[in-house]
């Protein structure tokens, strides 16, 4: 061995020791108790040695001294007294959070404990003492620990999509409500109609807040993030210059901590209502280019069949997620529901997206989920936790190129820049869902190529709906048949005036029905 290796060897051996050292002395310098309050909740007390206190009072009086201008020294030649005398209070304010920033980020490293979401803890009511150590205490929420059920060999069902009457009737109305159009309107407000408000929320305790200008649906919404599934019922025979008072309960998981549980009274005070104008089939078949409402369902019976392959898919993964849900047994930490709301109504958010549902429903529907935190937010949340597990488990993560083709793909359901879809996502703070919802997909379709798929026939109708069908179908052709032909009369008078643009028109129409199908195929 070369003698300058033989002489670095024990210089090296110290150094590491040293390092252990200073870990070990890290670990304890800050005391840690910690003791079962609740389901799956810790309690957690630390203790901060009075010299710790009186080192970081050192540490800050003298980078304060070199700075600090007292009147009658130099900057840097001040007495410790005079700069305690003037900046005590903030220094000691400095000292405390600085302190309570190290012991609690050690305390719950050092823990060994999972924790969910961030401890809870009131910092104002936290004071250094006069002398002695520092004592202060938090709650955190752990994860649970559970065993993940057998992922091979799941038995799932693999049903033929029949593209129905039902279904091609949904498939028009989401065109027809991708087209809707709102206009003033004098008269007293309807469901779906929009209003232009201002709000005035008060309560007992609570800072009264004021929001003008506000557009809300005469839906199930949202006003400052409090849900309000009775909205419709609420504005509805509403006019312009109308007040109407909510009496609210705000849900548990409310962002603002000052709200939570408290019930509260929302003012609206209406400026303006604009009535939601819903256009025809005719209109939505015209307007994408089609000859007849039966050219546009035909357009549509192709599309949905191309894509029955896509909703197998989906079903087949909702199987597996039932399973999971199923066979994995574990309790949801008792305040779950406010840490991780949030995060599983924006993966619900952006799930609808990929579904290609009108915004409006998608709303709707998260107001819903938000005001109950019931069975169907414990199954989200309780499903989150196993798909993070099996994440982790298997190694399953999403890139930053995944996650642009998602959004690419929901920019498409909507005819949307998928640059500014992306901005909006990150305003709402939901792109992290994105990256979760793909992550999921990913799982479940892994999940699938290992699962015992079994193909099953499709389910035989009962007689009498198969007797009753036709005959809503015949009324309906029969509507529609008097209606042509009320249209075909009306066209006839007016044929040879529409003559001379009749050119025009079917290139426009033919224009549209080429982007109908291209954005079909996207």
């Amino acid at each position: 061995m070369p003698e300058d290796t033989k002489n670095n060897q024990p210089q090296e051996d110290t150094i590491n020791d040293d390092a252990d050292q200073a870990q070990e002395a890290a670990q304890d310098q800050y005391p840690v108790a910690i003791e079962d309050v609740g389901t799956l909740r810790k309690k957690l007390t630390v203790t901060v040695p009075r010299k710790q206190i009186d080192a970081k009072f050192d540490e800050m009086f003298g980078e304060l001294r070199q700075t600090a201008q007292i009147p009658g020294f130099r900057v840097g030649h001040a007495p410790r007294r005079l700069i305690e005398k003037r900046f005590g209070k903030e220094v000691g304010q400095d000292v405390r959070n600085a302190l309570i920033g190290e012991s609690l980020g050690q305390a719950t490293e050092n823990s060994d404990l999972k924790t969910l979401g961030e401890p809870e803890l009131d910092l104002d009511k936290i004071e250094l003492p006069e002398a002695g150590d520092l004592e202060y205490s938090f709650e955190v929420e752990i994860m649970p620990e559970f065993d993940l059920p057998e992922l091979k060999g799941i038995k799932v069902n693999k049903s033929p999509i029949e593209i129905t009457d039902e279904k091609l009737d949904e498939a028009v109305d989401q065109y027809r409500q991708s087209q809707v159009k709102y206009e003033p309107t004098d008269e007293a407000a309807q469901e779906g109609d929009t209003l232009t408000a201002a709000a005035k929320i008060t309560g007992e305790g609570v800072e009264p807040l004021e929001r003008p200008g506000l557009s809300l649906r005469v839906a199930p919404g949202q006003i400052e993030g409090i849900p309000l599934v009775d909205l419709a019922k609420d504005l509805a025979g509403k006019k312009a210059g109308d007040a109407a008072t909510l009496s609210v309960t705000v849900p548990d998981s409310h962002p603002n901590e000052d709200w939570r549980d408290k019930e509260l009274s929302i003012e609206i005070t209406i400026s303006q209502v604009s009535r939601r104008i819903l256009p025809e089939a005719e209109q939505v078949a015209e307007t994408m280019g089609f000859e007849s409402v039966a050219e546009f369902r035909e357009h549509l019976q192709r599309y949905l069949q191309a894509r029955t392959d896509v909703e197998a898919q989906r079903e087949m993964r909702e199987q597996v997620r039932q399973y999971l849900l199923d066979n994995t047994t574990f309790e949801l930490p008792d305040g779950i529901l406010r840490t991780y709301a949030t995060r599983a109504l924006r993966k619900r958010y952006v799930e609808l997206m990929n579904m290609g549902i009108p915004r409006e429903k998608i709303d709707e529907n998260i107001t819903r989920l938000q005001a109950d935190v019931g069975e169907q937010s414990q199954k989200d949340l309780k499903l989150l936790l196993i798909m993070n597990m099996i994440a982790e488990q298997e190694d399953v993560g999403v890139s930053d190129e995944e996650i642009n083709s998602g959004i690419a793909q929901m920019a498409r359901q909507y005819d949307r820049r998928p640059e500014r879809l992306r901005q909006e996502l990150e305003r709402e703070g939901a792109l992290a869902a994105v990256s979760d919802s793909i992550r999921d997909d990913k799982i479940l379709d892994m999940l699938l190529k290992n699962a015992e798929v079994t193909e099953v026939a499709a389910e035989e109708k009962p007689a009498e709906e198969a007797a009753e069908k036709p005959k809503k179908t015949a009324k309906k052709t029969a509507k529609k048949t008097a209606k042509k032909a009320s249209k075909k009369a009306a066209a006839t008078d007016s044929g040879k005036k529409a003559s001379k643009k009749s050119t025009a028109k079917k290139a426009g129409k033919k224009a549209s029905k080429d982007k109908a199908d291209k954005a079909d195929e996207k």
